[in-house]
């Protein structure tokens, strides 16, 4: 086909004039002359050096320089030689830690992640010739789901909310989507509402090719993500059962990096402002005075806080943190992972017994009808009420103010008559702090009577030392015991005959019970020790007794009171108010030798009186009649509760 036969609209070539290019007398693909200079800025409505009102235009023919006779569709249908990028775009920047905010931060607020993922995203939305109209950084979420993230529901908030918002761009598609069912519900959910999801760092091209490579990459980082758990889970694992602790140190302890064989290597330290604090407040706790609230508001007047971050200064523990650390065994050096206990390399600021003593604190106090009262005063938690027992309950006498018009009155009144169960009146705490000083009185023993029982306690020490051996091995047995005892629940639990919760729970309990006794068994002498200088101080306070309770303040009185009792039982009668007292374990075997020994010295006494004077060694039960009869029998004293262990 010549060119003439192409018709009307298409014209030949023109010889060139000596004023044009040869490269620029014609558009290719257009048959006409270009007759005028258009500058581009002119077509685009912007400038050249102004990229945020300019709009991307399709490339061109190096060789053009003019076109005529289609302004008009340049200015009314210009869509169709235009770039199709219009609207606004939001960016999203994320990291999975802290640590990587953190990193940095000396030369960029956010951490070098950030900053780097921020430089790419907006490099991109230049390249789109789009203005951001809003920044979203997800700090430190580690969320496997879109929906655990805050800053990214908050992102498809302020698409509702702005129509013009047409883009998101992102660093990379793996910073967002942990797997692919998600990556595919919020590409669905972005496209109904018109907003395109662009990666900075990646390229899939459009349509359905694209489609597929982006799902195929979602894919394959859902698989990475999960390849990467399943190793960190052995590492983590393998790092605890070797004694390492995993994650920030807890209170009372302090992450550092030590030298090790030239290795700089992670490590716990104990942290020597925090740590006295936190060893305290479990000894406070495990004398039964305080609660929980009372607790931490000694330690917040003592300076003990949390430690600070960037982002949080430090402040002082609430009564949550602080019930979570009471019930931590973290603190007796062991480290509870997957529901089991492992020895851990760091120093234990307390011991097991300690932590078991606390414990048996915590879950009685979780019984109905016991909680912590908001007023302290040294006697609660030792009055019990004397009715109640009678009934075959076991119901406390609890702390109470009443404000009336003569000022404050403070009384005791029954837990039960709370609930309707109990007919006990309240009871004036002048009237029970009298019952209790009379009872602190009748503990009073002789003089003479407590030379001899410290002779007695000299002469158990002795034999007690001697039957150390004994104790060790009891001690070993039970431990062996205990080993057989963890290693058939281990055995259940590969059978799966037990529920893994309440497993956990025994197996948790059975390897504290173990480190108890391994403590026991690695200091049995020195607890001898100290068990008998306990003893000792034991028999001081019962020389004069209410003189020392007098002059004691109320915190030292009720230390006093625990030497002494176990429980007060209060009973109200006709006659005034009454206090039947239960000691504790070594108090009560003092009295038990007391009547012994005054039953015996009467009996001896009235045996002088009727029956011949014998001589000394003139029966050979002589002698141990006459240790007897002084209540020295070795069966009485040689298993006083404080001697720690006990004998057998």
């Amino acid at each position: 086909m010549t060119p003439d036969s192409r018709g009307e609209n298409y014209i030949t070539h023109r010889p060139l004039s000596d004023s044009q290019e040869p490269a620029l007398t014609r558009q290719k693909g257009l048959d006409f002359e270009g007759k005028e200079s258009v500058n581009p800025e002119d077509v685009t409505g912007g400038t050249p050096m102004n990229p945020a009102t300019q709009e991307t235009t399709i490339t061109r023919e190096p060789t053009l320089t003019s076109i005529t006779g289609l302004e008009h569709l340049l200015k009314d249908n210009g869509e169709s030689e235009r770039a199709t990028r219009t609207g606004a775009a939001v960016v999203y920047l994320r990291v999975s830690t802290t640590r990587q905010m953190n990193t940095a931060a000396d030369l960029d607020e956010d951490g070098n992640s950030i900053a780097t993922q921020r430089e790419w995203t907006l490099k991109k939305a230049k390249e789109l010739r789009v203005p951001v109209l809003r920044e979203f950084v997800e700090p430190g979420q580690s969320a496997q789901t879109i929906e655990k993230r805050p800053e990214f529901k908050k992102l498809l908030r302020f698409i509702d909310s702005y129509p013009d918002v047409k883009y998101v761009v992102i660093y990379m598609r793996s910073r967002v989507f942990r797997n692919h069912l998600d990556a595919a519900i919020v590409k669905r959910s972005l496209r109904e509402k018109g907003v395109e999801l662009i990666s900075a760092k990646e390229n899939f091209g459009d349509g359905y090719m694209g489609d597929a490579m982006e799902a195929i990459t979602d894919v394959v980082n859902e698989l990475q993500v999960r390849m990467s758990g399943e190793d960190i889970k052995i590492k983590m694992a393998h790092k605890v059962e070797r004694g390492g602790t995993v994650g920030r140190a807890k209170l009372g302890y302090l992450n550092a990096r030590k030298d090790f064989d030239g290795r700089l290597v992670n490590t716990i330290d104990v942290d020597p402002v925090r740590a006295p604090l936190i060893r305290w407040a479990f000894e406070q706790y495990s004398t039964g005075q305080h609660s929980i609230m009372q607790l931490q508001m000694m330690l917040e007047d003592q300076g003990l806080t949390t430690r600070p971050s960037s982002k949080r200064a430090a402040r002082p523990l609430s009564t949550s943190q602080l019930a979570m650390i009471l019930r931590d065994p973290y603190y007796t050096g062991v480290i509870r992972y997957k529901g089991r206990l492992y020895p851990g390399r760091h120093e234990p600021i307390i011991s097991k017994e300690l932590f078991l003593a606390v414990q048996k604190i915590l879950d009685g106090r979780n019984r109905r009808g016991d909680r912590d009262r908001t007023h302290f005063h040294f006697l609660r938690g030792l009055l019990y009420c004397a009715e109640c027992k009678e009934a075959g309950r076991d119901s406390r006498l609890v702390y109470s103010q009443n404000t009336g018009r003569g000022g404050t009155y403070e009384y005791y009144l029954c837990t039960a008559k709370q609930r309707g169960l109990c007919t006990m009146p309240s009871v004036r705490l002048d009237a029970v702090e009298d019952a209790v000083a009379r009872a602190v009185a009748a503990e009073e023993f002789r003089t003479e009577e407590l030379v001899e029982i410290r002779d007695q306690v000299r002469h158990a020490l002795e034999e007690m030392q001697s039957h150390e051996q004994e104790e060790k091995d009891a001690l070993r047995k039970q431990l062996d015991k205990l080993e057989a005892q963890e290693d058939r629940l281990i055995d259940l639990a590969a059978d799966g005959k037990l529920p893994s919760s309440k497993l956990r729970e025994r197996l948790e309990a059975v390897t504290l019970q173990k480190g108890a006794v391994a403590e026991k068994l690695a200091r049995t002498g020195a607890r001898i020790q100290r068990g008998v200088d306990r003893v000792y101080a034991s028999v001081d306070l019962l020389e004069k007794p209410r003189e020392l309770y007098e002059s004691l303040p109320d915190s030292a009185r009720r230390n006093l009171l625990g030497a002494f009792f176990k429980r007060l039982n209060v009973l109200v009668a006709e006659d005034g108010l009454h206090l039947t007292s239960e000691r504790t374990e070594i108090n009560e075997t003092f009295h038990e030798w007391q009547t012994h020994h005054r039953f015996a010295a009467r009996a001896h006494a009235a045996t002088k009186r009727t029956a011949p004077r014998e001589s000394a060694g003139s029966r050979p039960d002589s002698q141990n009649r006459l240790t007897q009869s002084k209540g020295l029998n070795k069966t009485v004293l040689v298993g006083l509760t404080g001697f720690e262990p006990a004998t057998p």
